[in-house]
């Protein structure tokens, strides 16, 4: 029992330098989507995809250096044929999950057009940045990515248009 409490213990103690995989997952909402991303790479499989990235090509080159340091990439995706069909809920669901060490870095807000907030988990020393949370919604779509693992901000733009990530820049081009 002893060692049983002492291993709880170390993991307890261990956990806040882990990122944190947020759920992305509720029911229902693939149902009612029109067009649906789902993308879950973890492990030895985001090895393997950071493989497939180009060494030549600059911005794959940036996406491949932080994905090699990621744990996971998780990003859920949908697009819906009238305003307001998903359950607005589920992005509070999405930051009651953020803890104190969530910080929000970007938001964005409009009345009619695309709503994007950023959150990074800064758990650890406080500067390094431990994971990643995308929000964005508008009338018809949800996006939500969570990025577990050390990401350079710097680098971040990188991963757009990769992994299911929408490319932020085409979005604002689009508005």
């Amino acid at each position: 029992m002893r060692k049983l409490i002492l291993a709880l213990f170390a993991i307890v103690i261990a956990a806040p330098a882990w990122a944190q995989r947020i759920n992305l997952d509720f029911p229902g909402l693939e149902e009612k989507a029109r067009e649906t991303v789902d993308v879950t790479i973890d492990g030895e499989l985001l090895k393997i995809a950071a493989k497939f990235l180009d060494r030549g090509n600059p911005d794959e080159a940036a996406a491949r250096d932080i994905v090699s340091k990621l744990e996971g990439i998780y990003v859920r995706s949908y697009s819906f044929s009238r305003d307001d069909e998903y359950d607005r809920s589920i992005v509070t669901r999405v930051r009651e999950q953020l803890g104190p060490n969530w910080k929000k870095i970007v938001r964005v807000t409009s009345k009619t057009r695309e709503n994007v907030e950023i959150y990074v988990d800064t758990r650890g020393d406080g500067k390094t940045v431990r994971g990643l949370v995308v929000i964005a919604t508008e009338p018809r779509e949800l996006t939500l990515v969570n990025l577990v693992g050390p990401v350079d901000i710097d680098k971040l733009s990188s991963l757009e248009g990769q992994f299911g990530i929408p490319r932020m820049s085409e979005r604002e081009k689009r508005q």
